[in-house]
Parts: structure tokens; sequence; C-alpha cells
């Protein structure tokens, strides 16, 4: 079964819907036109039945899940509806979840391992110890086919092909044993990274945060784990049409298993939260020694999760950017202001 947003044009501007389609067809029904549909067959009225549906099934994807079976079946029921009412035929989609949380592993081997090579490190042993990850900004995610904003303070903006693992229901202390039953299925993620800035910010031993926290993408749908096949999916990446990466899921060192398991660890995965694999072994151009430019169109294809398509936009300008504070012989910087 897979799950997306549809937007829909209002005279208030665009907003999106919940669609569904069952396992091996490509035919969208809107579960929230379902719902209503389903309630005035057993006796609502119209105005009843639409308040229904609307509670059921926001426009928010990780509202939704956060009404746990009752939305999950009515999906179902959706995806199964032949009626012509709920049908969706014009798909034009956004972002597949807009996630509660966010935070991005690194479990590629290659992959991390370069970055380490890259800042002139040797690979640490917590890479092997257990699945490291950052937090990302869950505000910023974009959806098939938005233009990628390209920040002032970089010159050399990259994507990252990732798998998103989706958290359908609430747990925590789970184990990998049990781990899956609280994963929703999985998507396409692209953590766009900006490198220059990124690299320089992490050499004071922190996190990415302006590196990252501009874009992240993800789409065009979530692939419910019945359809995922357990030997891995081909990953593909592709610039301007050509092949820039063409890899598989089955390189992971951690697995989802594993990685949910511990994220959950003394905390509480909810509904919605986005948990990424990081970047899979050659999936940005820092590992193949390319670059990209304004306008370059960026194609991220998994099996099973389809195709995840965007354009890069032109560099900003006129941003404000910190002036550099001069160190003196004690080792501490010097401020004029406490305000300003």
């Amino acid at each position: 079964m897979r799950f997306a947003r549809q937007l829909v044009q209002t005279p208030d501007g665009p907003i999106a819907r919940v669609i569904a389609a069952g396992n091996g067809t490509d035919t969208w029904h809107d579960v929230r036109s379902s719902v209503r549909r389903r309630a005035r067959a057993r006796g609502a009225t119209t105005e009843g039945a639409l308040r229904i549906a609307e509670a059921l099934v926001p426009s928010s994807m990780s509202a939704a899940l956060a009404h746990g079976e009752l939305f999950l079946d009515a999906a179902r029921e959706a995806a199964d509806d032949a009626a012509e009412e709920t049908r969706v035929d014009d798909v034009v989609l956004t972002n597949a979840l807009d996630p509660v949380s966010y935070r991005d592993y690194m479990v590629f081997q290659e992959h991390f391992s370069f970055g380490f090579r890259w800042q002139n490190k040797p690979v640490p042993d917590v890479m092997y110890e257990f699945p490291v990850s950052y937090a990302g900004d869950p505000l910023t995610f974009l959806g098939p086919h938005d233009e990628i904003p390209w920040p002032s303070y970089t010159e050399r903006l990259d994507y990252e092909l990732e798998i998103g693992i989706v958290i359908g229901r609430t747990g925590t202390a789970l184990t990998p044993d049990t781990a899956l039953d609280h994963v929703l299925g999985l998507t396409i993620l692209n953590d766009v990274s900006a490198r220059d800035i990124q690299a320089r910010e992490m050499t004071s031993g922190l996190g990415p945060s302006k590196g990252k926290h501009f874009a992240c993408v993800a789409g065009p749908y979530i692939t419910t784990l019945d359809e995922i096949p357990d030997d891995g999916l081909r990953m593909t990446a592709r610039v301007n049409g050509e092949p820039w990466c063409d890899t598989s899921s089955a390189e992971m060192v951690w697995s989802v298993a594993e990685i949910v398991a511990w994220a959950s660890q003394a905390e509480i995965l909810r509904p919605g939260a986005l948990l990424g694999t990081g970047t899979c072994n050659g999936g940005s151009t820092v590992e193949i020694d390319r670059r990209l430019a304004p306008g370059d169109e960026i194609e991220l294809e998994v099996d099973k999760l389809g195709v995840l398509r965007n354009t890069l936009g032109r560099p900003g300008t006129g941003s404000w950017r910190p002036a550099a504070r001069n160190r003196e012989s004690n080792g501490h910087a010097t401020t004029l202001h406490f305000l300003r």
C-alpha cells in the first residue's frame, strides 16, 4: 500500500489531501472523500459526514497517523474503494510526510568513511558501535517538483540520496524484533546539504546546522513495509538525466529495525517521526567529485518508492553574515554589546 498527499487548489490557496493506493495499483483515492462517502451511507447527514471526515483525515499526514488504526483502516478502505467520487486522476503531489520530528543517521559505510577522509580524520569506532545521527528541522520539508533553495552563504550545494523511515505507531524501548511493528513504511529522502559551510561548522565538534536546516525533500509517496523486499532496494541518482549513482540499500551497516530500535531507547517515537538512513554509498556529489549548478534537475529513484524530482534554485543574495571576531592572546574574543 502507498500513502501520499495531493495538492488541491482552493480560493484560499492550495491545501493537502491524504490519498492512498492499494498494492499493485496506480489508482489513487482521496481518503477524506472515502470516509465522507461511507459516513453518508451509514446515515450521517452531509454536514455530519464532512465533520467526521475532516476530523479523521486532516491535511497533515503526521496528524492523521496520530489517529492510529482508525485512520489506517480508513486509508485501507479508501484504497479498495471503487467509487468514482473518491478517485484522484490528476495527481499533483506535495511532500508525502510533514514530519513531527526528523533525525538523520549515517549507516552506509563507504559514505561515512569518505566523509571522515574528506575531513582528514580516521573513521571512529562509534560508527560501528551504534547508529549515529543529527537532528534536522522538520519544518523545512519540500515535496516533488518543488524548487530547492540555494542559500547565499554556500557555493557547494549537494543532494543526498537516502531512504526515510516513517514511524506509524508510538513506541519506546523497542528491540529490533519489535521495531518494524511501529514503522508505517519507507519514502525517498533528499537531505540537502551546503557542503562548504557544513564542513566549517562541524570543525566545532557540533552537528550540522546552517549546512542542513534550509531544505529537505521527501516523497513522492510512502510505501508500506509489506511491499518492501528484505534483500534491499536499488537506489539511483540522475542529474539532468545523466546517471551519477547506482547502488543498493543492502549495503547498510545498520538495518531499518536497528535504527528504529536505537532511536527509541529512552525516547518516545511518535507517529509521523522521520528517521533517515543517511546517504547511500556514492549518493552525493562530493564522493564522485562532481558539482551541481543552479537549474540542475535532480532525480532520485528507489525501487518500490518511486522517483523524487526537484530543480535547484538560484543562489540567494543580500543576506547578512557575521563578521569574524578577533581572538585575543588569552584565547578569548571580546564583544562590545550584549543585545545589539
